[in-house]
């Protein structure tokens, strides 16, 4: 009495590294796969837009200097009394692609429709699927 098998100490020392062994395979699949379904989620929609201000015109020149990519029809200029879309600004169609170098005027001439002053705010929202964004904003020529 008294003795131990070495069999089972043999047994018991291989079911060990197997169990860790498995848990090290089971915990590496788990975060792999998260990382691979895990969207990467970099806040929506970005863009940067530069403004010329022309004083004698009252008119606002926007343009997208970088940024992502949009369809004309989902971008939005509103000021103090008008709402209007980059497709309808630049008379392009409502699906064309806007991006960095595209330009759009906002005017009395234009389909803004109203002179642009040097203390109106004018507000750029991205307008998707009913999800509204703001991009941008001027905040008039101060």
């Amino acid at each position: 009495m008294g003795r131990f098998s070495t069999d089972t100490v043999g047994m018991t020392e291989g079911i060990g590294v197997a169990v860790l062994v498995g848990l090290t395979l089971l915990v590496t699949a788990i975060v792999g796969l998260n990382v691979l379904v895990i969207e990467d989620d970099d806040g929506g929609p970005q863009a940067n837009f530069s403004y010329d201000y022309v004083e004698d015109n009252e008119l606002l020149i926007v343009t997208h200097e970088r940024g992502d990519e949009f369809e004309a029809g989902n971008i939005e200029f509103e000021g103090p009394s008008k709402t209007v879309t980059w497709a309808k600004l630049a008379n392009r169609d409502p699906d064309a692609t806007i991006g960095p170098g595209d330009i759009a005027q906002l005017s009395s001439g234009s389909a803004y429709e109203r002179r642009v002053s040097a203390r109106d705010t004018i507000t750029i929202y991205h307008n998707a699927s009913g999800n509204r964004t703001q991009l941008d904003q001027w905040n008039g020529a101060n």
